[in-house]
């Protein structure tokens, strides 16, 4: 039996058109994957030891003087007793855990596809990532732009410096702001190195 070429290219736009319109349908997903650079140190610590031991003490009892025949409390002997003390000290190895957060992976869930960004500031400054009405919005600033101090964000206000990035459904946008009051897609007065988005593989 011949196929018409002409039905089967209309069946294949019409599956593909379904596809399409149940993708969009299901709506979008936002999620975020927090990637970090982790250091152990080692150190000693002297943490005093605990046990029982076993300490004697007197028993008393009465007791008779025949010289002058009368009783008299005394020492009739000895007991063992258990305290729990001190015994010593042992060295412990201890370790503290240092981590610092390297870059944020966006996942948008389209249903049938997943598109993966991802913010590395590493070697950047400093990132920090909230949900804002169903988007997620990463702020970046560095110690230069003012933004920063130790390794922390200390916000945008006033004339910092920062990078913004929007994740809204299907949406990726990128802010700048300056010495000015706003974000705004080009700031001429924004001075801060680049910082981009990258795809991330499956």
């Amino acid at each position: 039996m011949k196929v018409n070429k002409a039905v089967v290219i209309s069946l294949i736009f019409i599956v593909l058109a379904a596809i399409f319109v149940f993708s969009q349908s299901i709506g979008t997903t936002l999620s975020v994957e927090q990637k970090q650079d982790c250091t152990t140190t080692y150190y000693n610590v002297d943490e005093p030891v605990y046990d029982y031991a076993t300490r004697a003490k007197d028993t008393y009892g009465t007791c008779f003087n025949s010289e002058n025949s009368s009783h008299y409390r005394c020492v009739n002997g000895t007991e063992d007793y258990q305290v729990y003390e001190r015994t010593g000290t042992q060295t412990v190895l201890r370790n503290n855990t240092d981590c610092k957060t390297t870059s944020f992976v966006v996942s948008v869930d389209k249903g049938l596809v997943t598109d993966r960004k991802e913010i590395d500031f590493s070697s950047w400054g400093v990132c920090v990532q909230k949900e804002e009405n169903d988007c997620i919005v990463v702020l970046c600033g560095t110690q230069r732009g003012g933004s920063a101090w130790k390794g922390e964000f200390i916000g945008c206000d006033g004339g910092k410096q920062c990078k913004k990035f929007l994740f809204c459904g299907n949406e990726v946008k990128v802010y700048e702001k300056g010495s000015g009051p706003e974000f705004v897609n080009e700031d001429p007065t924004y001075r801060l190195p680049s910082l981009n988005l990258k795809e991330v593989g499956q």
